[in-house]
């Protein structure tokens, strides 16, 4: 048995593989998993105590750190629970890694276990020698590769015996989750047991989740907001899930039927994709009847995509139970910080924040609080989900978080600029280090997606700061779309300028267009302004 201190009624201080020890003694005998196979909690269970020995026997102790580098599959979460039962560290790695990636997260988190779907092995292989890896489970598919430990005999030839360890769950790391290094390399964000816990039980308080639920978790286990929004969510609320291990929109729509779905939580494209398969004229629709929460996180989404879908669910698919919603968070915080409220949404805001989290805004010169609802600045916020720190590095960390002068307590630094209206909802205007400057003005980014958004002819679309030649300018909004396939040779650049200095105020309207076929944007939606400054950078000779 696992000893630990019990904490706080609401966010127990346990290690995170406790959350299923809970729900396998309240609900052994229902299904964890209906899909790809079904599996029950206890058998789930059964399989995590297996691999957590295998770890054990592998020589793997308390705080080492290992990694896991596959797509969604049902040995993911028996890897992920083992891993946490063993003592030690997850690091997660985005299954479309290159061997560059793959050697950077290793050596940088010094991770000496891997587990890694065959598949991706060769990039493992090919970087390994650079690495300190010494263990390389394989979940294979075939003859396993030489010099490597097979995941099926492992399993098959290991007795359940998993280590027992004393966790002190606000200091022990559960994950080393990377963020995407939109900014500068990747940095390790150290989230304890007790950081994930907590924003389990806060975010499904906010969703109302229960036994009787069915969870579809298409989004990427890798990436925080699947981690722990939709797989440690699912276990802890006993909810079976149906684990996808790539999204396509036709499979995606077919399983939520076939399944009984009641909620699945998502990003802006699989908002997109559905809405472009619903709306095609060939599309009967779907099934949806169980369906009753669509979620949207991860990154920003326009309201007319929202409300799109929410038509569509209930016109094509019956779903007329289902609420649509969005809220946000980020790594740093397990990720969630703020939702709407299923009884009160205010869908132009990001929603209302999480229990026990608090928020402040401060100003962006000189850093001081904000007192009055409305005032724009950089929002700042605490919480139980908040991290521990950045993986070995003390400067990065201590920026990250902003002391308020009064009382001295540590508030994390979002990076976000918005502003908190008078009944507490959230508004994110842009990041900080994405704001336009045009001549002293501040023109974010996202608000000019989100008016191009509602043009008619366009599909998609990505705005940055371009540099000006003319040095008292500083940048110009410059706006990368892609049309709609029956808008192409019927529209031009200066059509879509036009358009927005007719919508906007004149100092944010876009001064340049380049139609193109794809923006370029991380597995969960966000868009890498980096990679298009840098192009624009390149065509005019700026480092």
């Amino acid at each position: 048995m696992v000893k630990f201190k019990r904490g706080h009624l609401y966010y127990p201080e346990v290690p995170v593989h406790q959350i299923l020890e809970w729900t396998v003694e309240r609900f052994p005998d229902r299904p964890a998993f209906l899909h790809p196979a079904e599996l029950t909690f206890k058998q789930f269970k059964e399989q995590v105590d297996i691999f957590a020995t295998a770890l054990k026997n592998l020589g793997v102790r308390k705080g080492d750190r290992v990694a896991l580098y596959g797509p969604n599959l049902i040995q993911w979460e028996i890897a992920f629970y083992g891993i946490s039962k063993a003592g030690a560290i997850l690091v997660p790695m985005n299954p479309l890694f290159k061997e560059y990636e793959v050697e950077y997260e290793s050596k940088d988190s010094g991770a000496e276990t891997m587990i890694v779907f065959q598949l991706m092995y060769p990039n493992v292989a090919a970087v390994k020698d650079k690495t300190k890896l010494k263990n390389i489970i394989v979940q294979e598919f075939g003859e396993k590769p030489e010099g490597t430990i097979g995941w099926s005999e492992l399993m098959a030839k290991t007795k359940p015996d998993p280590p027992e360890y004393e966790f002190n769950a606000k200091e022990d790391l559960a994950a080393l989750v990377y963020t995407s290094g939109t900014t500068g390399l990747p940095k390790g964000t150290m989230l304890t047991h007790y950081n994930l816990v907590s924003n389990v039980v806060q975010t499904s308080q906010v969703f109302d989740i229960s036994e009787l639920d069915i969870a579809m978790n298409v989004l990427p286990l890798y990436h925080i907001y699947g981690l722990n929004v939709c797989m440690n969510a699912a276990i802890w609320s006993g909810a079976a899930q149906v684990v996808v291990p790539r999204f396509d929109v036709k499979e995606f729509c077919q399983l939520i039927e076939k399944y009984k779905v009641t909620y699945s939580l998502c990003v802006p494209p699989i908002f997109l994709a559905v809405v472009r398969h619903l709306e095609a004229p060939n599309i009967k629709g779907y099934d949806w009847t169980n369906l009753k929460v669509f979620n949207n996180g991860a990154a920003p989404i326009p309201l007319d995509l929202l409300e799109r879908f929410d038509k569509l669910a209930k016109e094509k698919c019956n779903a007329q139970d289902v609420t649509v919603q969005h809220g946000w968070g980020l790594t740093e915080a397990s990720p969630v910080v703020a939702v709407n409220p299923m009884y009160r949404r205010k869908m132009e805001s990001q929603g209302t924040l999480l229990p026990d989290t608090f928020h402040k805004v401060i100003d962006l010169e000189t850093g001081e609080e904000l007192p009055e609802p409305g005032q724009v600045g950089e929002l700042v916020i605490k919480g139980p989900q908040v991290m521990k720190g950045y993986w070995n590095r003390p400067e990065a960390t201590e920026s990250a978080f902003w002391a308020d002068p009064k009382t001295g307590e540590k508030w994390l630094r979002t990076g976000d600029v918005a502003y908190i209206d008078e009944e507490g909802y959230e508004h994110l205007i842009d990041r900080l280090k994405e704001m336009i400057k045009y001549k002293g003005w501040s023109i974010a980014p996202a608000e000019l997606e989100d008016l191009l958004f509602r043009n008619s002819h366009v599909f998609d679309a990505a705005v940055i700061g371009k540099p000006s030649s003319e040095p008292d300018v500083g940048e110009i909004p410059k706006a990368f779309i892609i049309l709609k396939p029956d808008s192409k040779g019927k529209v031009t650049e200066q059509d879509i300028m036009d358009w927005v200095g007719e919508n906007i105020s004149a100092y944010k309207k876009i001064r340049e267009v380049e139609f193109v076929e794809s923006i370029p944007k991380t597995i969960s939606g966000k868009i890498l302004r980096r990679e298009l400054i840098e192009q624009e950078k390149k065509k005019l000779g700026v480092e």
